[in-house]
């Protein structure tokens, strides 16, 4: 079922294993979420985004779907797609440095491109830190090309790779 026609129902969820054996879930991204979401990002990121970058994502982003993976109600990662006419940008992903390898960021990936399809989406971007190879290698491993360079993208002065993927046409 599509997320997005969802997108307002608190009880939406995606269960999957972690390579850990246990149980986890995606669910859309909540206003008592945004806390624990900034906390975890503040510590991956040396430019995190703002508290109130995830709180308007979630209240007044017509584009955006935030989505949580959670294990035993512990937020363990997230992403945020935004869904722009007929492409979707992966604005932000991050996995907790607790659960790294555990097929997190490739479970919210699927999720995020199977709504992408389901919104007949057929071009998805990403930019991505060249120093960042664990993304780099999901990214491939997924389907995603590098296409160029953004030169000086962050705000630290490094480059972002940008990557894209084609997703075929759903009926």
């Amino acid at each position: 079922m599509a997320i997005g026609k969802l997108k307002n129902q608190r009880n939406f969820c995606v269960e999957f294993k972690l390579k850990s054996g246990e149980n986890a879930w995606i669910r859309l991204m909540r206003d008592e979420d945004v806390e624990t979401v900034h906390e975890m990002e503040c510590l991956i990121y040396d430019d995190p985004w703002s508290f109130s970058n995830f709180r308007l994502e979630i209240s007044k982003s017509s584009l955006s779907m935030p989505l949580v993976a959670e294990n035993n109600s512990e937020i363990i990662g997230y992403a945020v797609p935004w869904f722009i006419v007929a492409e979707m940008h992966l604005a932000n992903i991050a996995t907790s440095s607790l659960y790294l390898r555990q097929g997190i960021a490739e479970q919210l990936m699927t999720v995020v491109i199977e709504e992408a399809i389901v919104r007949k989406i057929r071009l998805i971007f990403l930019e991505v830190r060249p120093s960042n190879f664990r993304a780099i290698s999901l990214y491939r491993k997924i389907g995603f090309e590098k296409i160029g360079i953004r030169q000086r993208y962050y705000r630290n002065g490094e480059d972002a790779i940008v990557m894209h993927r084609f997703l075929p046409v759903s009926n």
